[in-house]
């Protein structure tokens, strides 16, 4: 299948959810899906995931996680780009080896000047710096993470994957069914981390039976 997207000019949160649950996600301000996805010319399988917020509880490597960030401070509000967001990923950007938007406005929004999606940010901050950032869409009962970046000093504080935790315990005490992590894909370990987190709620969209199904039984 190619990448099939649409438009938006608005989009109510029942609406997100009914994408979402049939393996759709958010492009700037437009909503796309696709089950191939292409690095360095070469085809790949694009899995979409949900976490089944109901059955998620916090695991071993969340608590792993919890006490390694013990340090950080971090807030969930309503997402409102501020120059310190831009300064924060340029330095993210620039320590990657990945293609990447040129901007956080060019990521989330693109050429539009407004924003049809209810979204959310978690900063995470080391004192009076900003070490993470994250954003993230709501719906009436789904969530959709879209993105997290981090200081490259504060990598080895795994910044990134904590924050996807945080938004999940956020969405789950908001009591969201589902949370929506966007795709991973097999072969490609840029991916992998998306497969550890939430891993005993984790389900994944078959194209073929458009269900739902367990993580496991990929490849069965």
């Amino acid at each position: 299948m190619d990448v099939e997207a649409i438009e938006l000019f608005d989009i109510e949160p029942d609406q997100l959810d009914r994408f979402l649950s049939i393996g759709w996600f958010r492009l700037q301000q437009n909503i796309f899906t696709t089950d191939i996805v292409y690095f360095n010319n070469e085809p790949y399988k694009a899995i979409w995931l949900r976490v089944r917020l109901q059955n998620y509880l916090p695991d071993k490597k969340y608590f792993a996680l919890q006490k390694k960030n013990a340090r950080f401070k971090t807030e969930i509000l309503k997402a409102a780009i501020k120059p310190e967001h831009d300064a924060l990923y340029e330095r993210y950007k620039k320590s990657i080896t990945f293609n990447s938007s040129p901007n956080l406005q060019w990521l989330l929004y693109g050429n539009s000047i407004r924003n049809v999606y209810d979204t959310y940010m978690i900063n995470m901050y080391d004192g009076n710096t900003l070490a993470g950032l994250g954003f993230f869409d709501l719906g009436n009962t789904s969530a959709a993470g879209i993105s997290s970046f981090y200081d490259p000093a504060y990598k080895k504080y795994s910044p990134g994957r904590y924050m996807i935790y945080k938004k999940m315990l956020y969405c789950k005490e908001r009591r969201l069914k589902y949370f929506y992590p966007g795709y991973f894909v097999p072969g490609y370990a840029r991916f992998d981390y998306k497969i550890e987190i939430g891993k005993g709620s984790l389900e994944y969209w078959n194209t073929y039976s458009k269900t739902w199904q367990p993580l496991p039984t990929i490849g069965k």
